[in-house]
């Protein structure tokens, strides 16, 4: 059990981690500060410490979720041993196994909770809208070097290309948690990267 007393950075990264498993599962609107506490098993007056609102803790969680994409991201950009197509399918593998770990709630955490904010949560729903915009660029380097290695066709537009499979990886997401089936996501990806040769 935590030492709820203990004002530590692991302390706000452990109930960040929970909140954010709870609002997927549970929904935003549904879970308490309270069910914050008993989950993280971390006391109130520490989780306000860290948090001074609710709101507070789901811009914490959003930035969870951003490190947790990004950090995927940057890994396989830098792996050129890899084809543009391995690296893409190595990073859907791993968003699939935290779909199916989430038993397919909230497949896609950044449209769940943006979804489920409220209406003047305002500074949430800005980092969603900046972490799609800041994801283009690098998912767009990913179809640029595929198109200098000869991966795919030359006349690809890299920059269409990144913004037709963000929309396609994020409605597979949907899909897979509609339907409680993470093979959609693989399977979009693998029709979206047919049409790239």
């Amino acid at each position: 059990m935590k030492n709820k007393t203990n004002f530590t950075a692991s302390n706000r990264e452990h109930v960040t981690e929970v909140a954010a498993r709870l609002f997927l599962s549970r929904g935003y609107g549904y879970t308490s500060m309270d069910d914050v506490m008993r989950e993280s098993q971390v006391s109130k007056s520490n989780i306000y410490y860290h948090f001074k609102s609710k709101e507070e803790l789901l811009l914490s969680v959003v930035e969870f979720w951003i490190a947790s994409y990004e950090s995927i991201l940057f890994q396989l950009l830098g792996q050129d041993q890899l084809t543009v197509e391995e690296r893409i399918f190595a990073f859907l593998d791993r968003l699939i196994t935290g779909v199916a770990e989430r038993d397919c709630q909230g497949a896609c955490p950044f449209i769940t909770i943006y979804l489920q904010s409220p209406v003047n949560a305002d500074q949430v729903k800005h980092r969603i809208a900046r972490f799609f915009t800041e994801m283009h660029p690098l998912v767009r380097k990913l179809f640029e070097q595929g198109v200098r290695s000869r991966e795919f066709r030359s006349n690809l537009d890299p920059d269409a290309a990144a913004r037709l499979f963000v929309a396609s990886l994020e409605g597979s997401l949907v899909l897979a948690e509609t339907m409680r089936d993470t093979k959609v996501i693989r399977e979009t990806a693998r029709q979206f990267c047919l049409m790239l040769h």
